[in-house]
């Protein structure tokens, strides 16, 4: 009776820890994780809000400037959410720890009540727990040591009773500051989240003055924008040129190495285009080079310093003009006048190419491709072995605008992908 009455207490203590620390550790991964997030978002806007003090201080309202107050108001919009969640997060985190609180209490006054009930059996029979007479009165050896037994296990259960009751006691006045901090908190968080509303208004009536300032030149900025539109396209077939042509490059040079090895004269061999579903084959090396690239997958650097996606990945239509369709095969940053561009993982030099005036660097991870459009400088060649980090060329600038503008794609193979999720956050 006694030893289940112990393993009940032990059970119970070991449940009474595992189920508080369980639940804690779930509650605080959700709010590290939101909280990762708020600031990452709140680093991506005070971004924006540095580039478009830039932006403010050209006279002429610019296609930049839309982009950039767009992709700012879709930021905010973001962290008004992360802060809802945490809200949410925080209304589940009190509902269970005043839950807890509620079972806690409930304990503790049943333990308080079993604990009574021992203290009396012990005072009831005190003139028995006299250990030294209770023992020395055995008929036998065997009894005493039995009774040894019975009163060291009495004892236990006396003292994991006491600890039982002191640790709930404790966890009630843990769990009710935790309680009272999580209020406090929620109150900030809804502070800040009107903040951020107020924020969010302003940033919308600034979008309407810029639009306002563009309607005025509606017809030059629709010019610019089909110019973009045509340029990217030229961008795109170079660079589609540029991967064809070093496939077939290396299928004639297998073929020739093939021919030599069953053939005993020499001859010229010639091969057929490559095919729309030709990929390159790769060499030992190159194939642990896009093992080393995929596995970076969310942590690459960015192709430059400091800067601000403004343009997405896909197909969309253009925000400022409704009838203009947009393909973008990469992501747009905006980043200070003359940046200098960075290859974002080792890799060598496919091609450097120059459209409409703009230079175009396409560098090779194995399976893998980074481009960097729109550089007015190229520091290195075809053929070229680059390090990570390493500085490849500089941003080209517009004379009519504060802030330079990159177009940066990854492919596989042929295939677009989207940087936005390869590039670190």
């Amino acid at each position: 009776m006694e030893n289940s009455r112990i393993y009940r207490f032990v059970f119970f203590f070991a449940c009474l820890c595992l189920v508080f620390f369980s639940n804690e550790i779930s509650a605080q991964n959700t709010k590290t994780k939101l909280s990762n997030e708020k600031k990452q978002l709140e680093k991506e806007i005070a971004e924006q809000k540095r580039l478009l003090e830039t932006t403010k201080k050209n006279k002429t309202a610019s296609l930049q400037d839309i982009q950039l107050i767009t992709s700012q108001i879709r930021k905010q919009e973001q962290l008004i959410q992360v802060i809802s969640d945490e809200i949410l997060s925080l209304d589940n985190e009190i509902e269970e720890n005043s839950k807890e609180l509620g079972e806690l209490r409930n304990k503790l006054s049943l333990l308080s009540e079993e604990y009574k009930k021992t203290v009396y059996i012990v005072y009831k029979y005190r003139n028995v727990v006299n250990k030294t007479g209770f023992i020395l009165s055995a008929e036998s050896l065997t009894q005493a040591v039995r009774r040894l037994n019975y009163l060291q296990q009495y004892s236990r259960l006396l003292n994991q009773q006491l600890a039982t009751i002191r640790y709930t006691q404790e966890e009630i006045q843990r769990k009710d500051t935790l309680l009272r901090q999580n209020k406090a908190e929620k109150a900030q968080l809804f502070y800040a989240k009107n903040n951020e509303k107020q924020t969010l208004a302003k940033q919308q009536a600034e979008k309407n003055q810029i639009v306002a300032k563009l309607k005025k030149r509606e017809s030059q900025l629709n010019n610019e924008i089909v110019k973009k539109v045509n340029r990217q396209k030229q961008v795109d077939a170079a660079i589609k040129k540029i991967i064809d042509d070093e496939i077939a490059l290396r299928i004639k040079q297998e073929n020739a190495a093939k021919k030599k090895k069953t053939t005993s004269t020499a001859s010229t061999t010639s091969t057929a285009p490559a095919s729309k579903s030709a990929v390159l084959k790769l060499t030992p090396e190159e194939a642990n080079l896009a093992s080393g690239f995929e596995n970076n997958k969310g942590r690459l650097p960015w192709p430059v310093e400091k800067g601000s996606i403004i343009a997405n990945f896909g197909t969309y239509t253009h925000p400022e003009v409704s009838s203009v369709m947009m393909t973008n095969n990469g992501i747009n940053l905006l980043t200070e006048k003359n940046a200098s561009v960075q290859a974002v993982f080792e890799g060598v030099v496919s091609g450097v190419i120059e459209v409409d005036g703009s230079k175009v660097l396409l560098i090779r991870h194995g399976s893998y491709i980074t481009v960097y459009t729109n550089l007015s400088q190229v520091y290195v060649k075809k053929g070229d072995k680059i390090k990570t980090k390493q500085i490849v060329g500089k941003v080209r600038s517009d004379p009519s605008e504060p802030n330079s503008e990159l177009h940066f794609e990854i492919r596989k193979d042929k295939d677009p992908l989207n940087p936005a999720l390869w590039i670190k956050r």
